[in-house]
C-alpha cells in the first residue's frame, strides 16, 4: 500500500463515511428484517419529528442536515405511507409543517428500539469513556465545518 492510500484509508472522512455506510445497512436490514417500510433516510426525518413535531420543512432540512429538495422527496415518500401529514402553516401559507401521523407514533417505540439494539452493537468492546471522547471528537469536527459551510449562522 502507498502513502497515499494509507492517508486516504485513514483519513477521518473515510473512516466516518465508511461507518456511516455500516450503520445504514445494519439499520436498514434491522427495520426490513421486522416488516417496518421505513428506509434509513426516512428515518433520519423521523427522528427530528419525534423530537418535536410539527415542524416547518424548513427547518427539517436544517436539522437533519438535508438539502430541501431530498427533505421533499423523503416527506413524499413518508406521506404516501400515513407516517406523515403536511398542513399549511395558518401563520405563513407559503409554508408547511409536517406531523406525525398514528401510525407514526405507534412506530416510535419499534423503531428506536432498533436503534437502542444498533447502538449497543456498536459499542461491543469500547470502553464508555472512549464513546464519550469519540461523540465529542466527532461532534467538534461537525460544528468545525458548520462553521465553514455556514458562516453568517456562526455570527450570530
Amino acid at each position: 500500500m502507498d502513502d497515499y492510500s494509507k492517508i486516504i484509508d485513514q483519513s477521518i472522512g473515510y473512516l466516518v463515511g465508511r461507518l456511516s455506510r455500516a450503520i445504514i445497512k445494519r439499520l436498514s436490514k434491522k427495520f426490513q428484517d421486522a416488516g417496518i417500510d421505513v428506509s434509513y433516510e426516512q428515518w433520519s426525518i423521523l427522528v427530528h419529528l419525534y423530537r418535536q413535531d410539527g415542524q416547518t420543512q424548513q427547518a427539517l432540512a436544517r436539522t437533519a442536515v438535508k438539502d430541501k429538495a431530498a427533505v421533499t422527496r423523503l416527506l413524499n415518500g413518508l406521506e404516501k405511507k400515513n407516517i406523515v401529514l403536511r398542513i399549511t402553516d395558518r401563520n405563513d401559507k407559503r409554508s408547511n409543517l409536517v406531523y406525525l401521523t398514528n401510525k407514526a407514533k405507534e412506530l416510535k417505540p419499534h423503531l428506536v428500539g432498533f436503534v437502542e439494539e444498533m447502538l449497543n452493537e456498536a459499542a461491543q468492546g469500547i470502553e464508555p469513556d472512549e464513546m464519550i471522547r469519540c461523540r465529542a471528537t466527532i461532534n467538534n469536527i461537525f460544528a468545525n465545518f458548520d462553521r465553514l459551510n455556514n458562516p453568517a449562522s456562526s455570527k450570530k
